[in-house]
């Protein structure tokens, strides 16, 4: 192969150099060497507009991110007046199935354009963000003992592609599990939600936090919390659905149908994934994870679901006859412009961002043809509440300061801001260029003397990301300061139960187990993370080969995914029953 290479190279090279001596070819040679540099110059000129946009991305995390939003928004429209809209692209069929109102707000307008708005860009954030948690996520060796050793026997089975997606699938589910507490209430799983519709509201579940909002909070209600998991697949190329049972009346509009779990497909198979248990729904057998196909036929599958004396469970087989398969699409990855700029990502920009879901629905048919397809509204819901809160968020009111108080310190750049970034790009460690995200959050300990000096202190309000944006008003200015002592005052609390996700990525659970006992458990002030703590608790245990101390903390009776850990106690007797006894 070399020799050929080699000789066909030295021919093209003689043949370029001898019709140099042909009457008329120099000028056509001298042409078409120009048009291929200027071709070269225009796509290198495309792909550093593309890198630019890119590189600014990490900044729309931040509340005041007009800047960053407007340098990206260049760059990228800029690119888009350089290519041709492609005529392969054509609007999902699927699109049908998304309320008509939804279909006439701001950026659902913009879907036939290559144009990039503030929600484009925040949706390019996070499928960034999504890939990169993803990237050293499936690196490292899957961790839930209770479910390793029958992947390996599934994948002795399965085709090596396959094998290998459930094997992403369930390490994706269990780091979504591990770093990202639940809100709620123990009795939940007793019942399913309604699928919310317009109009958007302040009390609605699922809708009102974007994944990657979540993500950087730890903290979601079942669904929100789901939404990571599906979103984490979409950026490996894996699409997944929520089922979703109708209304008790028989209808199935999206404000009357109820989301049961997370469909994902692999193979000829439907893989169920509860996120309100925090768990896979086990197979009938007890050492898997059951599929649509098992539950549909073997009753035993959601009658072990209830935990007798603790939980009902409201699905029962003869609930899933007329199930409903929503595809989770985020809707600017049905858009012509993510269509085109997804041809154009390269080198560590190349993320996914597109979807052809009319191909996936096809898929999802031929696994189960008595499923009703359809794309779900909430991704859409999201985003119109998310330019709700934006805009809210510019004005001093009540909302905005009961928000600033509770994420602030999310949302600004601070040093936990940062840590969190840099816990999400895996950058754990430090090295003499930069700390990594375990030194920046045990130093983000930030004394009572500093919290006082911040509202005079020029320097300190540099450090902690409070600066005084051009003309803002000096009275606004000092109300940012006050809210940012308290919810510095507060996120000290949170230190304990990040540095423990973290070291739990890194696979040193005793140094995990000792922040979350001493630093998260025992420190008053830190009640909101103590049911993750004592999940995260038992995690580490079993890593540890401690049994029955992973029982005791499972036990936890406040945790709103107490269902899920009993759950989770009757696998483990399954598998130590020396140890732990019988059930």
């Amino acid at each position: 192969m070399k020799r050929r290479f080699v000789t066909t190279s030295i021919f093209t090279g003689w043949l370029a150099g001898a019709s140099l001596f042909l009457p008329g070819c120099e000028n056509k040679n001298q042409r078409e060497l120009q048009q291929i540099q200027a071709a070269k110059t225009l796509s290198q000129e495309r792909k550093d507009t593309i890198r630019e946009a890119f590189r600014y991305l990490p900044q729309l995390i931040r509340l005041d991110r007009i800047a960053a939003l407007k340098e990206i928004r260049y760059q990228l429209n800029t690119w888009s007046k350089s290519v041709q809209n492609p005529p392969e692209w054509k609007s999902p069929e699927l699109l049908n199935s998304i309320a008509p109102s939804l279909l006439t707000i701001d950026f659902s307008k913009r879907m036939k354009e290559i144009e990039f708005g503030e929600p484009e860009c925040e949706y390019l954030l996070q499928c960034q963000m999504l890939s990169q948690v993803a990237g050293w996520v499936l690196e490292q060796p899957y961790r839930d003992g209770l479910f390793l050793d029958w992947l390996a026997a599934q994948q002795k089975t399965l085709p090596p592609e396959e094998g290998l997606r459930l094997e992403t699938a369930l390490k994706l589910f269990d780091w979504t599990i591990c770093n990202v507490a639940m809100e709620g209430a123990p009795k939940d799983v007793e019942q399913l939600l309604t699928n919310p519709d317009l109009p958007i509201s302040d009390t609605a579940p699922i809708y009102r936090q974007l994944p990657w909002q979540t993500m950087m909070f730890a903290r979601g209600d079942r669904w929100q919390r789901g939404r990571v998991f599906t979103q984490l697949l979409f950026s490996q190329g894996i699409d997944s659905v929520v089922l979703a049972l109708p209304s008790p009346s028989g209808a199935v509009e999206n404000a009357s149908v109820r989301p049961w779990c997370i469909g994902v497909p692999i193979g000829e198979e439907l893989y169920l994934f509860e996120p309100q248990w925090g768990m896979p729904i086990p197979s009938q057998s007890g050492d898997g994870i059951a599929t649509l196909r098992e539950a549909k036929s073997n009753p035993q599958v959601l009658r072990r679901a209830k935990i007798a004396g603790f939980f009902e469970y409201p699905v029962e087989q003869a609930d899933l006859g007329k199930l409903i398969a929503m595809i989770d699409c985020e809707p600017f990855a049905v858009f012509r412009s993510m269509f085109t700029l997804q041809r154009s990502l390269t080198g560590d920009n190349r993320i996914r961002i597109s979807m052809d879901a009319d191909a996936l629905e096809k898929r999802i048919q031929k696994l189960d043809e008595t499923l009703s397809i359809r794309l779900w509204n909430v991704p859409w819901l999201s985003h119109v509440y998310n330019i709700s809160l934006r805009q809210r968020l510019d004005e001093q009111s009540p909302f905005s300061m009961q928000y600033m108080d509770q994420y602030g310190v999310f949302i600004m750049d601070t040093p936990i801001s940062r840590a969190r970034q840099l816990h999400f790009n895996g950058q754990f460690e430090s090295t003499v260029e930069a700390d990594g995200a375990l030194r920046t959050y045990m130093d983000f300990r930030v004394d009572e003397q500093t919290l006082k000096d911040l509202m005079t202190d020029r320097m300190i309000q540099q450090e902690l990301g409070m600066v005084r944006s051009p003309y803002e008003p000096i009275e606004r200015f000092e109300m940012r300061l006050l809210q940012a002592q308290g919810f510095f005052r507060r996120s000290k609390f949170d230190i304990g139960i990040f540095a423990a996700m973290a070291n739990g990525d890194l696979n040193k659970p005793e140094t995990a187990i000792d922040w979350l006992q001493k630093r998260t458990l025992d420190v008053e002030g830190t009640q909101k993370w103590h049911a993750h703590a004592h999940y995260l608790l038992g995690r580490m245990y079993e890593r540890t080969g401690k049994p029955k101390q992973a029982e005791a903390e499972y036990k936890f009776e406040a945790s709103p995914q107490a269902a899920g850990n009993r759950i989770r106690i009757r696998k483990l007797r399954q598998k130590f029953s020396t140890e732990l006894g019988e059930e």
